[in-house]
């Protein structure tokens, strides 16, 4: 393991430790009065890769007033490497993803007792989705794989889990097109048949991991939610009814 992993392995340990102990001395210090307290929802946006995940959770925490937790690109160092040679990086790229999720995902604990959350993209994507295709395309070796789930699964008894899942379901065809206006330029080469093993891989996580959470499906192929005011309405409307807000 490079020192660069081992040094964020070590300060996510701290931080999960330390959320640890704070939550063992709430809870004694918890009395046998009840307390009402205000319901929070904490959602995510999942879907394939250039589905729109990030358009939705922008234009969903602007219009409902919830709090963003954005997905952070730009910080990996690793990710154009990744995309230029898959069997040298994927495994420093997806664990500085996951790095980044656990935390992410651990600081949603104190941002719930008073806001309401959105998530762009929950750490089961990451985890079921982007590495374990990796895994399956052979660019991660079995031992960087299990080591991968050893870090996910130390961490994940102290995740909180969404209310909701939100899930922007594209087809291929509006994925390439939607990848392509983004201009991204180490993601034009992306084979169709990588964007499919996502899309199906993302069917299965959300069928076993997602046990408890409830998840809103949104077909988006029709929708323009950038450039017509009037998809975004609908879609709005949509969500909000879903939600019972």
């Amino acid at each position: 393991m490079s020192k660069f992993i081992t040094r964020q392995l070590n300060t996510l340990r701290s931080l999960s430790k330390g959320l640890n102990t704070q939550l063992q001395l709430a809870l004694r210090r918890v009395t046998k009065i009840p307390v009402k307290t205000k319901k929070h929802f904490y959602l995510a946006i999942t879907g394939t890769m250039g589905a729109g995940k990030t358009t939705v959770a922008k234009l969903l925490a602007k219009k409902l007033k919830f709090h963003l937790i954005e997905e952070n690109f730009g910080e990996n160092a690793f990710l154009a490497r990744f995309y230029q040679n898959m069997k040298r990086w994927a495994f420093h790229s997806q664990t500085f993803f996951l790095m980044e999720k656990i935390a992410q995902t651990l600081s949603t604990h104190n941002l719930l007792t008073n806001k309401n959350i959105i998530q762009d993209v929950p750490i089961y994507q990451d985890v079921f989705s982007y590495a374990k295709a990796q895994h399956i395309m052979a660019n991660m070796d079995d031992a960087e794989w299990r080591l991968y789930q050893k870090i996910y699964r130390s961490f994940e008894p102290n995740l909180p889990r969404p209310n909701y899942l939100i899930y922007i379901k594209t087809s291929l065809e509006s994925v390439k097109a939607r990848i392509g206006s983004r201009g991204r330029e180490f993601e034009r080469r992306i084979p169709d048949g990588y964007l499919e093993l996502l899309e199906m891989l993302n069917e299965a996580w959300m069928k076993k991991e997602a046990n408890g959470i409830k998840v809103i499906t949104v077909e988006t192929d029709n929708l323009n939610l950038i450039k017509s005011s009037r998809d975004r309405e609908v879609f709005i409307k949509k969500i909000i009814h879903s939600l019972k807000l």
